[in-house]
């Protein structure tokens, strides 16, 4: 299962970018215990939005073995984000459905699971999320 982190606007860390941030996530997530053996990381490249400017790097890709491992990939992110100073808007997307990780609680986590094993089982709704711990729309939406 594939699993894509983008970060949002304002996703500068103090005097650190978007490729800051993914290179420095990357390590994070490479060095996270429940993860080892159960992940492969990767930098991607994503093209900088129509009038944004942007070096490519703000994009990390992780293919996980199995699912158990996806919990411990959010909370390892949510983690991470709430090390940070200012910690930056993180997308998640996986099967097409994106989702923001906007704070750092374990209830976050599982509404984000709940929102892709709905998207999973074939729910056509997913369902609905409060407006600030979680939001998720099909890929192809801008927000």
């Amino acid at each position: 299962m594939r699993v894509n982190v983008t970060f949002g606007e304002g996703a500068a860390d103090g005097e650190t970018g978007g490729a800051e941030a993914a290179s420095s996530l990357r390590r994070w997530l490479m060095a996270e215990p429940e993860l080892r053996g159960r992940a492969r990381f990767s930098p991607g490249a994503e093209p900088p939005a129509a009038g944004h400017m942007g070096d490519g790097l703000e994009l990390v890709n992780v293919v996980l073995a199995n699912s158990i491992a996806l919990g411990s990939l959010i909370t390892a992110i949510a983690a991470w984000r709430g090390s940070r100073s200012r910690p930056p808007q993180v997308r998640l997307e996986r099967d097409g459905v994106v989702v923001t990780l906007l704070d750092n609680s374990p209830e976050q986590v599982e509404q984000i699971l709940r929102m892709w094993n709905a998207s999973a089982a074939g729910s056509s709704a997913l369902p609905a999320s409060p407006a600030d711990s979680a939001s998720a729309h099909p890929a192809g939406d801008d927000e």
